[in-house]
């Protein structure tokens, strides 16, 4: 199966062309991400470590959620797309934390994105689906712990949680 083409855009987000992530990273070309925190009511949090074979932050806490936007998907129908794929969600309403754009590298990547950030409210018993080959755990946190992850061990974060937590969860 062939790797599905991320969406590039201009550095004012507006669609350019498909590519795929390789060539993105390489170029430093923008590309957009769609993130998503699941939240269960009672100050909670719900953060996703990455597999160990990852290519991109492997065995880190992540994103209740994330990833790219496929070319042709807006940052809804990915976020959307990301929750059932990597924790098994579906049939869910979203609501937008905010939006912001982010340059990194990670590693020989250059990280040229603007991330959409969303929000989704769960009861405390739902249960997730890992996808196998992508999502090690998920593990609840409140907001105080994850700070002190982010602040004090950001090596076990991904770039996407640490911004995500900076910006929205002040």
């Amino acid at each position: 199966m062939s790797e599905p083409q991320i969406q590039i855009v201009t550095e004012h987000d507006e669609p350019l062309r498909a590519s795929n992530k390789h060539d993105a990273y390489i170029n430093g070309s923008f590309h957009r991400m769609a993130r998503v925190m699941v939240e269960d009511g009672n100050g909670r949090i719900l953060l996703q470590k990455r597999a160990k074979h990852m290519e991109m932050y492997p065995d880190r806490w992540d994103n209740s959620a994330a990833g790219y936007v496929d070319d042709g998907e807006d940052y809804l129908t990915a976020a959307l797309r990301e929750l059932n794929e990597e924790i098994g969600l579906s049939n869910v309403t979203l609501t937008s934390l905010g939006y912001y754009r982010s340059s990194s590298m990670f590693d020989w990547r250059h990280l040229n994105r603007f991330n959409q950030v969303y929000k989704l409210i769960v009861d405390q018993d739902t249960k997730f689906k890992l996808k196998a080959d992508e999502g090690a755990a998920v593990e609840w946190y409140t907001l105080s712990e994850i700070r002190r992850l982010t602040t004090e061990h950001p090596e076990l974060c991904t770039d996407g949680l640490i911004e995500v937590i900076k910006r929205f969860y002040k």
